[in-house]
């Protein structure tokens, strides 16, 4: 049952790396390395669009261990190579007295992974505490567990939580430019967040903050990773649901917007593909520092990790690729595992960027595809209701008018009664700005020319009962029922589209 309320460019540029410039930090290794490094910004950002922005710089990888075995390199020798020891990346914590955290009016909550110090009331930090501990079985089933440390020690991170950022810098816990503009920022094993309004996201914000210092201490070829990976990451795996029972579910697709106050990245991608069009993945995956000033950066990359790993097609292989950020370089991965399909990939994206909205059935709106063969006199397909593009396996021409015919009824909900419809639709409610249910058409080019893979199916067209439909270029007749993309569950039925050209005299009767 559904509440009825009126409602990648190449693949080698897909894969390009993204890097940026920060401050060194001293690291408890005897190499010193660069702290990893994420802030998220608040500048030019209302209370109702409270959007993660930052900027992320990989550490240096830390030197190898040798094991002086003289036959690991031998030809001759049928011994397995011995394993160099795999450590995970380790950063320097400050030790804070109790004194100077009482002087200054902070508090400290200790947890397995996590301190916390903070200034707010029992009532907005106490939630917050048991969140990390929660969330480190998400992170280690997501990337696999971490290395140990050199020295043994247990994974912690130190978070400070600022009503009163004054009070933070009096006590040197912070540094001046840390947080002058910025949500929250994260450093090596440290994080800083500014207060939130909203209890939502002040622990989507922290989330956000330790994810980046968990992947920030994954070892080997992880410490080389694109800015959009290390930021859509962060913001979809922090997005979560809070039940009554104090339990979390982790990386979630937002459904009721109210569950989510402060997570407005629907909203902008949808104000943003309004205002400028789609963001091709090309575009999003050579996002740089300069782009992480506007807080569309963090919204396209969200949408695009959320894609990725929702996608019954591609989440697996996304999967994959984060339990072996520490031993295959990423963008060997990507190019491996997505090249042979990029075109899909490409269109798919496109179509869930035109579409993206709350509760967006992944599983139902993912186009298998199917191409057309030219037709004679006629061809029929059986368009189900429940579904989003579905291949008619029908080639439309270009120029060529063609009469389609749809058959049939379906019902698109069931509260308090059936809603029963045919292709013409039911007006007394609309999607997109057409009848609810009204038979849509769209036509995947032959030929794309110099646009991406996929960009003509964006191109759509209302049939009904009975229209007729001149092609626009040629390739595969795509057809569906109009839905929202997160509704499509309670459908049922389906529809028998029948398709033929129009010639000679039908033609010309056609045209007076």
């Amino acid at each position: 049952m559904k509440p009825r309320l009126l409602q990648l460019g190449l693949l080698a540029t897909l894969l390009s790396a993204i890097g940026c410039g920060s401050e060194p930090e001293p690291s408890d290794s005897q190499a010193p390395q660069r702290a990893a490094e994420t802030f998220t910004e608040t500048e030019s950002i209302s209370e109702s669009e409270a959007v993660v922005v930052g900027e992320s710089v990989p550490p240096q990888s830390e030197p190898p261990m040798g094991n002086g075995d003289a036959t690991a390199n031998s030809p001759k020798t049928l011994q397995q190579e011995p394993q160099e020891p795999v450590y995970r990346m380790s950063y320097v914590r400050p030790e804070i007295t109790e004194r100077t955290l009482h002087q200054h009016g902070l508090m400290r909550f200790s947890q397995k992974h996590l301190d916390l110090i903070t200034d707010l009331a029992p009532d907005l930090y106490e939630p917050l505490l048991p969140l990390p501990d929660a969330m480190m079985s998400a992170w280690e089933s997501y990337f696999g567990k971490l290395p140990p440390a050199r020295d043994g020690s247990e994974y912690r991170i130190t978070g400070y939580l600022m009503r009163d950022r004054e009070l933070f810098l009096d006590a040197g816990l912070v540094k001046e430019d840390t947080l002058l503009s910025y949500h929250g920022r994260q450093i090596g094993a440290e994080f800083w967040l500014n207060d939130q309004s909203w209890g939502y996201y002040r622990r989507h914000l922290l989330l956000h903050e330790a994810t980046h210092a968990f992947m920030r201490h994954l070892p080997g070829e992880a410490v080389d990773l694109p800015m959009w990976y290390l930021e859509g990451m962060a913001e979809m795996l922090s997005t979560h649901l809070l039940a009554k029972d104090g339990t979390v579910e982790f990386n979630v697709m937002p459904i009721d917007r109210s569950q989510f106050l402060g997570f407005e990245r629907i909203a902008i991608v949808q104000r943003d593909v309004k205002a400028n069009g789609i963001r091709p993945l090309s575009a999003i995956t050579q996002f740089g520092a300069e782009d992480f000033t506007k807080v569309q950066s963090y919204a396209w990359c969200w949408a695009l990790c959320r894609f990725l790993d929702s996608h019954p097609k591609y989440r697996d292989r996304f999967r994959k690729i984060a339990r072996e950020l520490i031993t295959v370089p990423f963008r060997q991965n990507m190019a491996t595992l997505f090249a042979p399909d990029m075109k899909q990939v490409q269109t798919e994206w496109l179509l869930f960027a035109a579409n993206v909205e709350h509760g967006f059935d992944f599983e139902r709106a993912a186009v298998e595809f199917r191409p057309g063969r030219p037709i004679g006199t006629s061809a029929t397909a059986i368009i189900r209701s429940d579904l989003g593009w579905q291949s008619s396996e029908i080639l439309v021409e270009a120029s060529q008018r063609y009469r389609v015919v749809a058959r049939g009824q379906f019902t698109l909900a069931d509260d308090p009664k059936p809603w029963v419809s045919e292709a013409n639709g039911v007006s007394i409610r609309y999607s997109r700005g057409r009848p609810l249910g009204q038979l849509q058409a769209s036509v995947l080019a032959t030929d794309t020319g110099d646009g991406p893979p996929g960009a003509s199916m964006l191109r759509e067209v209302a049939l009904g009962n009975e229209a007729v439909l001149e092609a626009v270029e040629s390739g595969t007749l795509y057809l569906r029922v109009n839905d929202a993309w997160g509704e499509l569950a309670d459908n049922q039925g389906s529809l028998s589209v029948t398709v033929e050209p129009i010639v000679d005299a039908v033609d010309q009767a056609g045209r007076k």
